[in-house]
């Protein structure tokens, strides 16, 4: 009896931890809530994502984005494929798609910033730049 509850509780946990929708956080400078949501919508939707970030400025958008454990090998496939339905979802934005961790803290602290003007175009650039780097 003890055996059949503990597999069931097992089965229970699996269940519910696959079932998490992916942590999103978004910045819009201009505070276009269109935008935001349809980001949103597109990264939510992924099945693969287990944390997102966005940030938008003067036509111009970087994502950024974690896959989850057992996807971790077909990174680069879910990234060009994200980045090819975020720019067709903001075909007038300059769009940029990351899966690096360090992209995606260095996002969150923009996120948290919320600076405005030159200094969030600083921080972007920066940001992009960071992803040119090889490690």
């Amino acid at each position: 009896m003890k055996r059949k509850l503990c597999a069931i509780s097992c089965i229970f946990l699996l269940l519910s931890g696959c079932s998490e929708k992916p942590k999103v956080s978004t910045f819009h400078a201009e505070e276009d809530r269109q935008e935001i949501e349809t980001l949103e919508k597109a990264l939510t939707d992924n099945k693969k994502i287990v944390e997102a970030a966005g940030v938008f400025f003067d036509h111009q958008l970087v994502v950024s984005l974690q896959v989850k454990p057992l996807s971790k090998f077909k990174k680069e496939k879910i990234t060009k494929s994200l980045e090819k339905e975020v720019k067709s979802l903001f075909p007038d934005h300059d769009v940029f798609v990351s899966s690096d961790l360090k992209i995606t803290w260095e996002l969150n602290k923009v996120i948290e910033k919320q600076s405005e003007g030159k200094e969030l175009k600083k921080d972007l650039d920066e940001i992009q730049e960071l992803a040119k780097e090889e490690t």
